[in-house]
């Protein structure tokens, strides 16, 4: 009975040790999709700022302005995501 056990125990940590590497991969695939996010929105922001408009265009300058700070938003929501799979890479790590 206990021989049974045992290779029950032993199929039980191989399985787990399987899904965190599975999960540690996604993780991966995860921070490679919001870092691909990342640049598309600091290439926006580069956009905007090769067709800044003059100080005195005050509209078009409220506008671009906005745009900026939701473009500098939208980064750092994706760096505090980008943390986020990271810390859960390192426990997932600690676990294996």
């Amino acid at each position: 009975m206990t021989k049974k056990k045992n290779e029950d125990n032993e199929l039980f940590e191989k399985l787990l040790e399987l899904n965190i590497k599975y999960a540690i991969e996604d993780s991966n695939i995860n921070m490679r999709m919001i870092d691909n996010r990342i640049k598309f929105y600091q290439s926006l922001i580069n956009h905007l700022e090769d067709s800044k408009p003059f100080f005195f265009q005050k509209k078009k300058l409220i506008e671009y302005n906005n745009k900026k700070e939701e473009y500098e938003n939208k980064i750092a929501e994706l760096y505090t995501q980008l943390g986020e799979e990271y810390e859960l890479i390192e426990k997932l790590s600690a676990d294996i």
